[in-house]
């Protein structure tokens, strides 16, 4: 009974204890800093990294522009060479089709001064193997040596002789007449004269030498 109601004098100082608030005020937080921000300061640094980075950005800026400029340059010094190169080709392929053409002509001209020496060397011979008495009125052949000869001789006996004449030649393959005619009309200065045609065949190398 003691004991109970030394606690029961005990509990109202406790009460009034819990009910008094300046018990509870403790500074949990020793030498606390206030905090404050310095705004001059820091504008300062932030105008700094500012102008920093516009710096950078106009450096970038003008060396963009001066790779840009060197790029076009570079590109107009390229198509000018270009260009020269494709004029040299264009007056290089004109030359060579002047050359080409040129090369063409003169392979016609040799081939006709082959051919002019071929004919010459071949009338040079009927010339050599023709009877006085024998005549020609017209040619016809090729470069085969195969040719037929419209010749007029005073006498039958005459067409013979040209025959035997061509004949004996070493030169001679074949030697034949085809058509005789003996002119007894006088329209057509008949004299006895006689038309033939000569077929001859001849060696074609005796005209390359």
């Amino acid at each position: 009974m003691l004991l109970f109601k030394r606690l029961q004098k005990k509990a109202p100082e406790a009460r009034h204890a819990s009910q008094n608030p300046e018990i509870l005020n403790v500074n949990l937080i020793k030498d606390e800093i206030g905090v404050s921000f310095d705004w001059n300061k820091n504008l300062s640094i932030l105008a700094i990294v500012i102008f920093i980075a516009g710096l950078l950005i106009v450096e970038v800026y003008f060396g963009l522009s001066w790779w840009e400029e060197q790029e076009i340059s570079n590109s107009q010094q390229i198509s000018a060479s270009l260009a020269q190169v494709n004029s040299e080709i264009a007056k290089l392929k004109s030359q060579a089709d002047e050359a080409v053409a040129y090369k063409d002509k003169s392979v016609i001209v040799d081939d006709l001064l082959n051919n002019h020496v071929y004919w010459s060397n071949l009338f040079s011979w009927l010339e050599q193997n023709t009877l006085s008495s024998v005549t020609y009125g017209g040619f016809g052949g090729d470069l085969s040596g195969s040719y037929t000869l419209n010749a007029t001789a005073k006498t039958l006996a005459d067409v013979s002789w040209q025959t035997k004449a061509f004949l004996n030649s070493p030169w001679t393959l074949q030697a034949s007449v085809a058509k005789a005619e003996v002119l007894t009309d006088k329209k057509q200065g008949g004299t006895g004269a006689v038309n033939f045609n000569l077929d001859l065949k001849v060696k074609p190398a005796i005209f390359k030498k």
